[in-house]
């Protein structure tokens, strides 16, 4: 037990050091330059006191004081009609169709003010095209402003049918919550040429490969999936913290955090000057890396680095004691799924609105709490009776992973290595990959929640077991080959 103690304060030092933090949110006075939280959402309160779903006079309205506000800047603005929608398109003079595209939707369902969704990407929008346009708005910087993206992503569809080819890069800025991190969970281009922009921006959002394969995997869309599909390359945000407000009338000014407006217009205004102070040409050849932003750093690796070091721990696996080991983890996982299907269901009993809530029931922590210490039981109960702890399961799952999907694999390969090298009785080489698996895994459980919501609570309930087996494992017992 003494040799856990290292360990297990390397991880915890690590989820400090890792968990996403907010900057503070700038004010009125703030630099005419830079981004400021207090000007953007004194547009989004003009813009937010009742819904405006398309076609609406308080819509109408907001369209009307968007084209006003973008042609005071100087930019050329036209309206597209396409069927009853009303997109904006505004350009620096001159401007052709290539370039930096600054991009959000001016529509709410009929249900929600749209404080956040979508008045937080507007605010971050028509701040971060004032900023960069103090003198006059720089060539090749557009905003398009699209309609209809509650009803099917109609605005952007229409556009992109409209649109000449050309090298187009769009910052997309969406909501799913109104507080907490900033995330850019999706991509679109070559990885390494975006990650180098990402990087000279110094947004400290997070980012990361792990999320982005997840949310390709599911049924959900925003106006820049229209876009990827189209061929644009770019970047798209939202937040997702207090999720129970989306679509809803709590979707308010009085709800949107300054702060989390903050780090996404930092972000989106960095981007976009890091991107214009490129010189045109044609977009870099299809490229991938695994990615995660740690302590405010953007970390990426080539894919076949990923599976290498997901590989390498096989070699220091307990092969005589791993059948039995994987076998008490399986039955484990299955039964503590089942047990957070019954917390589920309770949820549902107890609070009626739990099955139709759209995104989440309202202030979930208990929820995730419980689920999560479920989880922690779990791998408490493989510490003490599997025959290795959780060595076995977690270095052949993380191989299987990081070789399947390094995107995603790369989360897993420290704590493999842990619990390698903890079978060893090498217990302080362990503490650099324990250190390691902290910094990815403190961003990574501040997301995950909030990610998946309480309809998936028996997922959540796996996830410590699934992530934290290399902290779990155990050395060998003086006299057994660790590699026998």
């Amino acid at each position: 037990m003494r040799a856990d103690l290292p360990i297990l304060l390397a991880a915890a030092l690590g989820a400090l050091l890792g968990w996403p933090r907010l900057p503070n949110a700038a004010g009125s006075d703030a630099p005419a330059t830079g981004f400021s939280a207090d000007r953007a959402m004194g547009r989004i309160r003009v813009w937010s006191p009742e819904p405006r779903p398309t076609g609406s006079e308080a819509h109408e309205a907001v369209v009307d004081s968007l084209d006003h506000d973008l042609t005071s800047l100087g930019f050329d603005v036209q309206r597209q009609t396409p069927g009853a929608l009303t997109n904006l398109v505004a350009s620096s003079p001159g401007a052709g169709p290539e370039g930096v595209w600054l991009v959000a939707h001016s529509d709410s369902v009929a249900a929600a003010p749209g404080a956040a969704d979508d008045g937080l990407g507007l605010g971050v929008v028509l701040e971060a095209a004032r900023a960069l346009s103090v003198e006059r708005p720089p060539g090749r910087l557009h905003v398009l402003i699209t309609d209809g993206e509650e009803r099917g992503l109609r605005g952007a569809t229409a556009f992109v049918h409209d649109a000449p080819a050309a090298d187009r890069l769009a910052i997309n800025i969406d909501a799913r919550g109104t507080e907490g991190p900033a995330y850019m969970f999706q991509m679109a281009g070559s990885t390494p040429e975006l990650l180098s922009a990402w990087r000279a921006s110094g947004c400290a959002a997070q980012a990361t490969s792990l999320a982005q394969t997840v949310y390709d995997l599911l049924p959900n869309d925003t106006d820049f999936t229209v876009f990827r599909g189209a061929g644009w390359r770019g970047y798209n945000f939202a937040l997702i913290g207090g999720a129970w407000r989306y679509h809803t009338a709590d979707d308010t000014i009085a709800n949107l955090a300054p702060r989390s407006v903050q780090q996404i217009g930092d972000c989106v205004l960095g981007l976009a000057r890091a991107w214009l102070d490129r010189a045109p040409g044609l977009p870099a050849a299809p490229s991938e890396r695994a990615y995660a932003q740690v302590a405010g750093l953007t970390i990426g690796a080539p894919p076949w680095l990923v599976t290498l070091l997901g590989l390498a721990p096989l070699g220091l696996l307990r092969w005589r004691t791993a059948p039995r080991s994987c076998a008490t983890f399986a039955a484990v996982a299955l039964l503590t799924v089942l047990a957070g299907a019954l917390i589920s269901r309770g949820a549902q009993v107890f609070w009626p609105g739990f099955s139709t809530a759209i995104a989440e029931v309202p202030n979930p922590g208990p929820l995730y709490a419980a689920v999560l210490l479920l989880g922690l039981a779990g791998c408490a109960f493989l510490r003490r009776f599997s025959p290795d702890g959780m060595a076995a399961p977690t270095i052949l799952l993380t191989a299987a992973v990081a070789g399947l999907a390094p995107a995603v694999g790369y989360i897993l390969v420290p704590g493999a290595w842990v619990a390698g090298l903890r079978g060893r009785r090498t217990w302080w080489p362990a503490v650099v990959p324990a250190l390691l698996a902290g910094l990815l895994l403190g961003p990574f459980y501040a997301a995950i929640c909030p990610a998946l919501t309480t309809r998936m609570l028996p997922v959540l309930a796996v996830v410590p077991l699934v992530t934290l087996g290399g902290l779990f494992s155990r050395s060998a017992e003086k006299g057994t080959s660790a590699g026998s």
